[in-house]
């Protein structure tokens, strides 16, 4: 087992294609179909089931693809590290929550690309939920997400700020007329939510619950746009961050409900695991997350 196969299989897991993975990594298709082969051999399996042009992995390709992202990563950082140098270059791993990429970071992406051009960056998606199981298995670098604050003695964490949220509601929504909203008025409303596994969404249910409110039913979607739009569009109320539905309120596509329940609570954080080789680019870059917050 080479780390070229190793880098060859992870491209074709991620992209679904043998073709894309040989554009991607500069090959003949022919070499990426050979290198996995020469894989499946070696460990006497099948990674992939090849339904014509389609592929999909098999579990023995899971496991693998597990471990193979963390061989990779670990090959990079034995790399950073020998040939260690002041000026941060490499690759990282950062996973965030959309909201924040689009409204909050995007001031942190431009300086830091503009003092380190040669760092790689890969920003990732993914359920709050198992941003502390990447952290732990070492597949990716650093999280910044929302929630409460918490202390978990493996982790490293910064609180950035307070994240201002949202209830929100189209504008001839029943409670528009409310002067404020408590947890009780959205007993028998429709929701439009995050995913199950988003921090926020977990805490705005915590707190329904509590109060012994029960919505009449709940829709669920990944993307901030789509909630919006059918928030809107009066499919029911949503609860997001107030950075990300400024636009939408100012235009009056949205309103924003006069919530009196229990505070959020929710934090921007910046967390790492304690154990993390800081390399000289994830130093970097999260100096410059914490300058930049730290000034406004």
């Amino acid at each position: 087992m080479e780390f070229r196969q190793l880098k060859t299989f992870v491209t074709v897991v991620k992209m679904l294609s043998f073709t894309k993975a040989a554009n991607e990594l500069g090959y003949a298709q022919s070499t990426i179909t050979n290198q996995i082969q020469a894989l499946e051999e070696e460990f006497c399996t099948m990674f992939f089931e090849r339904l014509g042009k389609q592929i999909k992995l098999t579990k023995d390709g899971e496991h693998l693809y597990a471990y193979a992202e963390q061989i990779l990563k670990l090959s990079d950082e034995a790399k950073d590290l020998i040939s260690s140098s002041l000026i941060p270059k490499g690759s990282l791993t950062i996973c965030t929550a959309e909201s924040l990429c689009t409204h909050r970071l995007p001031e942190v992406f431009k300086t830091f690309r503009a003092r380190y051009p040669n760092v790689e960056i890969d920003i990732r998606f993914d359920a709050c939920s198992e941003y502390r199981t990447h952290l732990r298995k070492n597949t990716i670098d650093i999280v910044l997400f929302l929630d409460v604050p918490f202390n978990e003695a493996d982790l490293v964490t910064h609180i950035l700020f307070e994240e201002p949220m949202a209830v929100i509601a189209a504008p001839n929504h029943p409670l528009a007329k409310k002067t404020q909203v408590l947890p009780q008025d959205i007993n028998g409303q429709a929701l439009v939510l995050t995913d199950l596994g988003c921090s926020y969404r977990r805490i705005f249910e915590s707190i329904l619950a509590q109060a012994g409110a029960k919505p009449a039913s709940i829709l669920t979607f990944s993307g901030n746009e789509v909630i919006k739009k059918f928030v809107s569009d009066g499919w029911g109320i949503g609860f997001l961050p107030q950075v990300a539905v400024k636009q939408e309120i100012i235009s009056q596509q949205l309103i924003e409900l006069p919530w009196a329940g229990t505070p959020f609570n929710i934090q921007t954080q910046l967390i790492y695991h304690k154990d993390k080789w800081i390399s000289p680019a994830l130093r970097a870059f999260i100096d410059i997350t914490l300058t930049t917050f730290k000034n406004r």
